[in-house]
Parts: structure tokens; C-alpha cells; sequence
């Protein structure tokens, strides 16, 4: 695939190349061309230089004989000329011979130079005639130039000789000189053609290569501008958000139309993908985030390896939509390497908004959760007896209906704090009935209520606007008790055929179930012993209220009271924690209602540590109280000894119902115990 790609690129450019190749060696001959005609040049400026000097040789060397011809004439001793005749005899001779035959001549610099033959036909025929002349004149001046003396009669000759061809040879060396200018100006023009030539040829051939590389770049341009079309119309009809990440997290220059709107923000091209994300989730997150796709540019990772560590499938993210409110969608990020010389250099991310998918899973979860949640309550209905559950869905529905006017009326009082725990002690007391009868969705239900009064509860200050939320709940659990009682009027066929008919162990039965749960959820071992046989001669409401009360001290007892087994064991207790609930008439008339376990007991200063850390009392104020007075803030509604809130105890509330039911009984409580032996409860009335 590489080799192919390197002979498809050769290819797309083979005639830029070849015009290139043939302006390279176009433009080399040009200048070997120029080079030797300049070395020519070169030589003819020499030869027109050294003819030159042969004009003046011939003139200095007539010069010098006439003047010696005077010395000797006069009498008067040699002057020199001889030695210039000498000098320009051998000068003459020497560079006719160069210009005849080609020779290593002296040159105007007295320094020795190479003078290449005259090889033109008119130079050679002038060279002769030179010749023709040089050579007796030579032959005469001989003796002159010689070292031995002279005769007048020899320089007489030589004399005449010049006289007779001094002009002649002048003649032939300005014939010679100009005929080698007109050579060396051949050769300049030659010159001057050869570069005007190669000029044009260069300029035709650039002109070539530009017009090529032009209709190339337009022919480039056009199919760039086709793929940015075609992209932009994929960028701009596609429905994901789409766009490339580079190594240092910059976002590409192009990205689908969908993009901003799916993230719910304007988005920049180059800039930082970790910006956007930190805009729409948290610093973790973000980091983690950043990590993965880091993972993905690395080369010794395989992408679909790592793919389902992705930590972006299923984003949670709150956008703002058109109109500007903000809005929770859910969106999945999909990387995808893109690869450059088997390089990792972007990633192309894919961004779907799975909202609908997400939220249509959840809503599959959720149906199943109820349809579950139906089955247990059907199941949990057959266990219950049809009178009992009778009962317990009318006074939760009475329960719920005074809570309702409770919060109706709230901006009456404007005491906030009064309604909240007096709706928290009918809610818990409506928990305590459902545990009772096993009733785990209404036990639920009731719990998440509490943790929500819990919480405003816990506030320093509580406004109206606090109790906003709570109908939301309470709507919940009235359409939950409509419901089972549609179920149950539907199921009252089939309890009619094989439910056995109610009696007065129904409520004991309830609480031996209730304190079974309650031990298993606490890690515990109970043992109930009831003696209620007396609650069924009791008139509806009285019994309603010892039935209450029962429970939330029954609760109270597993939960507080009873140790767990290894903590029994290091006090020689049995296992299982014991606790006797009876009914009793005095002979007075008077009842008696008494429950007593075999726990831990009620230990004062245990109580002060826990009231003093709740910062419900100072330890001065704690100091004045004794220890009745300090076991008896039990009462107190929102205190609890228990390090959490679970559905069986922590938010102080049991207690605060038990202190309710009694007075509305008129009765008194009494309250008995002894650390780790027992607790016991005895609430007397009278009917």
C-alpha cells in the first residue's frame, strides 16, 4: 500500500518533474556552453592583447636601431638601444612563433602565459606574410643583437631593411590585431546568443512548470473544494456530534452542525476538549477521562481492548436546551483512531445522545422494580389476614390524610418544628403498624418519609418553603395504600376460600415475626414470650394504642436493648435476648401493659455522653439533672443512642410516639432497669 501510494504520488506530478529534470539540464548545458565560450574569449582577449604588443614591438625595435645607428654615428657609447633592440627582437620573435604554433610566451606582466595558435584561415595568411617579412629582418638584426661587435656596414643593412618593411610589418600586426577582435567579437556574440537563447528557453520552460503547477493547484483546489463540500454537507446533516482530537486535546477545525447543540454549548475550533468536559462534569471525572483518551494515543494499546474501559459510555451531563433551561441528558462518547504512518495522530470522536435510550432502560428497570414490587405486596397480602389488613389500610389512609392537613395547615401556625415531629411520630407510628403485620413496602415507604422529615428536622432554621416537598411522599404512599386496596378487594375472593378466620393471637403472631426480622436485620437472637390474651376485650381505639405502643417498644427493645450473641456470651447470657410482653387487670380494674427484655439495660451516664455529643444539653445543664431525670429524656423526641438511622431505630422518634399514645390513654409509665441485667416498661390505665 506504501509503494503504491509513492508511485501514485510520482505519477500525479510526472510532468512537473520532467520539466524540472529538463530545466536542470537544460540550464547545465547552457553554462558548459557559456563556460567554454568564455574561456575562448578568454584566450582571443590575450592574443588581441600580445598582437597589440607586436604593433608596438615593431616600432620600439625600429626605434632602438635608429638610435643605436646615431650612437655609432656620433661616437658616443652605447646608450642602451642595443639592449631594447635585444629585448625586442627576442619579445617579437618569441610571440610570432606563439601566435604561428602555439608557445609559452612572456606576458604583459613579464610573466610567463600560454598563447594559443591563431587558427583562423585570415589570421594564418597574415602570419605568413608576417613571417615572410620577420624572418630575413631577423637574420639581419643577428649580428646586432649578437654579443660580439657589429660592422657598420651590418648596421647600415639592417638599417634599410627597416627602413624599407618597418611600416609593412606595423601593417600586418594592426591587420592581425584586428582580425582577432573581429574573431573575439564573433565569439561574444555567440555568447550573447547562446545566454539570450537559453534565457528564453528557461522562460518558456518556467512559464511551462508554472502553467502545469497552476492548472495542478486548480485541479487540487477544485477537489478540496468538492470534499469540503461533501464534508460539510455530512458534517451538517449528520445527526451524532462529530469532530477530531489531537494529541494536546485541541478540537479540529470541523465538526457536525449537532455538535454544540448535544453538548448544550457553543464549541470553538482548536480548543481545549478538556475545558468543555470540565464544564459538565467533575474534576475526577474529568481526569479519568482525560487518562482514557491518553490510553487511546498510545501505541502499544490495542483500541478494541480498551474500549469497554471507555469511562464516557453513558455520560451524565446537565445542558442547557434552546430555550435555555437546563436540562439532564445522558451522552456516550465513541473514540476511534485515525491513523498517519501507522501513527495514532487524531482520534475521530463520536458523540450520541442516548437520552431516550437510557431513560427508556431505567424505565424498563423501574417497571420490572414495581411489577416485582406488586408481586412481593400480593404475596405479603396473602399473609396477612384480610380484617387486619382491613384495618391497618384505614388507619394508614386515616394517618396519611391527617399528615395531608397537618401540612395544609402549617402556614397557620408557622411553627414548623411542632408539625414536622408531629407528622414524624404518625409516620413512624404508621412503620411500626407495617412492620408489625410484615408489610415491608409500607415499612419502606414510611422509612424514606422519615429520612426526608429527618432531614429537615437536623436544620437550625425551618420555613414553609421546607416543607414543599414532603407531599410528594405522602402522594406516593396514599396511591400505594389505593393500590393494595384495590389488590385486596381483588384478592378477597381467595382469602374468603383459605384464610382462617382472625383471632386473638393474630397480633401476638405479628409481633413474633416482627421480632424475628428485627433481630436477623440487627445481627441479634430473640426470644418473645406474649401474653396478650386480655387485648381482644379491649375497646377498638384502646387497643389500637397498646398495639402501638407495643411495637415501638418491642422495636425499641431488639434494637437498643437485647446485645448481640458474642456480647451475651461475655455476660453468661443465653444467646438469644428475652423479651416477655404481657396484659394484665389488677384487682383494682386498673391494666397493665408490660414488656421487659433481658438487654443491656438503660445506663444514665451512657445517656449524658450521648444527649452531650448530640449537643442537645450543655454539661452544666446535664449536671443538675439526676439519673431518673436523664433516662427519662428518652421521651425527647429526635434523640436516639444509635450511631446510625436505620428503619428499625436512630431517628429518635419511637419513644416520642410511646410518650404520645400514653397520654392520649390517660395512663403512666413506669420505667425500670439495671445495666446489663434488664429494662422493663409498665404502662397502667384504667378503661
Amino acid at each position: 500500500m506504501k509503494a503504491n501510494s509513492k508511485i501514485t504520488s510520482t505519477g500525479k506530478y510526472r510532468e512537473i518533474i520532467l520539466a524540472v529534470a529538463f530545466f536542470l539540464v537544460f540550464d547545465l548545458a547552457v553554462l558548459v556552453l557559456n563556460f567554454y565560450i568564455s574561456f575562448q574569449i578568454s584566450e582571443d582577449a590575450l592574443a588581441i592583447n600580445l598582437a597589440g604588443r607586436q604593433r608596438m614591438l615593431s616600432q620600439r625595435m625600429t626605434k632602438a636601431l635608429l638610435t643605436t645607428e646615431s650612437d655609432v654615428q656620433r661616437g658616443v657609447p652605447d646608450s642602451g638601444a642595443l639592449a631594447e633592440l635585444k629585448k625586442t627582437v627576442n619579445l617579437f620573435d618569441s610571440t610570432l612563433i606563439g601566435f604561428q604554433r602555439g608557445a609559452m610566451v612572456t606576458g604583459g606582466n613579464e610573466k610567463p602565459i600560454y598563447l594559443a595558435a591563431v587558427t583562423i584561415p585570415q589570421g594564418q595568411a597574415i602570419l605568413q606574410k608576417a613571417e615572410a617579412i620577420w624572418l630575413p629582418y631577423k637574420k639581419i638584426l643577428a649580428p646586432l643583437v649578437a654579443e660580439r661587435a657589429f660592422t657598420p656596414e651590418q648596421l647600415a643593412a639592417a638599417d634599410r631593411y627597416a627602413r624599407a618593411n618597418n611600416l609593412k610589418l606595423l601593417a600586418l600586426m594592426n591587420e592581425l590585431t584586428t582580425q582577432l577582435e573581429q574573431t573575439a567579437n564573433a565569439k561574444a556574440d555567440m555568447l550573447r546568443t547562446v545566454q539570450t537563447i537559453g534565457i528564453v528557453l528557461a522562460l518558456l520552460n518556467f512559464a511551462f512548470i508554472l502553467f502545469k503547477f497552476i492548472r495542478r493547484l486548480q485541479a487540487n483546489d477544485r477537489k478540496v473544494g468538492a470534499a469540503q463540500k461533501e464534508t460539510a454537507e455530512i458534517l451538517g446533516t449528520v445527526k451524532d456530534g462529530l469532530f477530531l482530537l489531537d494529541a494536546q486535546f485541541r478540537i479540529g477545525s470541523q465538526f457536525s452542525q449537532s455538535l454544540p447543540h448535544i453538548l448544550g454549548r457553543p464549541i470553538v475550533p482548536d480548543s481545549d476538549f478538556r475545558t468543555v468536559l470540565q464544564e459538565m462534569m467533575s474534576q475526577a471525572s474529568v481526569t479519568t477521562a482525560c487518562d482514557y483518551i491518553e490510553l487511546l494515543f498510545g501505541d502499544r494499546v490495542k483500541e478494541a481492548l480498551v474500549a469497554a474501559l471507555n469511562p464516557m459510555s453513558a455520560l451524565e451531563v446537565m445542558v442547557a436546551d434552546a430555550n435555555g433551561m437546563t436540562a439532564r441528558r445522558f451522552l456516550k462518547f465513541q473514540f476511534n483512531r485515525v491513523l498517519e504512518n501507522d501513527k495514532t495522530s487524531h482520534l475521530l470522536v463520536t458523540v450520541i445522545d442516548v437520552t431516550k435510550q437510557i431513560e427508556l432502560e431505567r424505565a424498563l428497570e423501574l417497571a420490572k422494580r414495581e411489577a416485582k414490587a406488586e408481586m412481593e405486596i400480593m404475596l405479603d397480602l396473602l399473609k396477612v389476614n384480610p380484617v387486619t389488613l382491613n384495618q391497618f389500610l384505614e388507619t394508614s389512609e386515616r394517618t396519611l390524610l391527617e399528615v395531608n392537613d397537618f401540612l395544609r395547615s402549617a402556614g397557620n401556625t408557622a411553627n414548623y418544628r411542632s408539625t414536622i415531629s408531629t407528622i414524624f411520630r404518625k409516620i413512624h407510628t404508621l412503620k411500626g403498624e407495617a412492620a408489625a403485620l410484615d408489610l415491608e413496602m409500607f415499612e419502606n415507604l414510611a422509612q424514606q418519609f422519615e429520612t426526608q422529615l429527618a432531614g429537615l428536622r437536623e436544620k437550625g432554621d425551618i420555613s414553609g418553603d421546607d416543607l414543599l416537598a414532603l407531599p410528594f411522599p405522602l402522594e406516593e404512599f396514599l396511591q400505594r395504600v389505593a393500590m393494595v386496596r384495590s389488590l385486596v378487594e381483588r384478592l378477597a375472593g381467595y382469602h374468603d376460600a383459605f384464610t382462617p378466620a382472625v383471632d386473638d393471637q393474630t397480633f401476638a403472631q405479628n409481633l413474633a415475626k416482627l421480632s424475628q426480622r428485627i433481630a436477623l436485620d440487627n445481627g441479634k437472637e430473640v426470644r418473645l414470650d406474649t401474653d396478650l390474651a386480655l387485648l381482644g376485650a379491649l375497646p377498638h381505639q384502646t387497643r389500637n394504642d397498646l398495639q402501638d405502643i407495643t411495637v415501638q417498644l418491642l422495636r425499641n427493645a431488639i434494637a437498643h436493648g437485647i446485645e448481640p450473641a458474642p456480647e451475651r456470651a461475655g455476660l453468661a447470657k443465653p444467646s438469644a435476648g428475652n423479651i416477655q410482653i404481657a396484659l394484665k387487670q389488677s384487682e383494682t380494674g386498673e391494666y397493665e401493659l408490660m414488656l421487659r427484655d433481658d438487654g443491656r439495660g438503660l445506663v444514665p451516664h451512657k445517656i449524658r455522653e450521648a444527649l452531650l455529643q448530640a449537643r442537645r444539653y450543655t454539661e452544666a445543664q446535664l449536671n443538675e439533672l439526676d439519673d431518673r431525670q436523664v433516662v427519662m429524656k428518652i421521651f425527647e423526641p429526635g434523640f436516639s443512642t444509635a450511631g446510625k438511622a436505620t428503619r428499625d431505630a436512630g431517628h429518635g422518634v419511637g419513644m416520642d410516639v410511646v410518650k404520645h399514645k400514653v397520654e392520649q390513654l390517660g395512663a403512666r409509665i413506669r420505667l425500670s432497669s439495671r445495666e446489663n441485667a434488664f429494662t422493663q416498661f409498665s404502662i397502667h390505665f384504667a378503661i
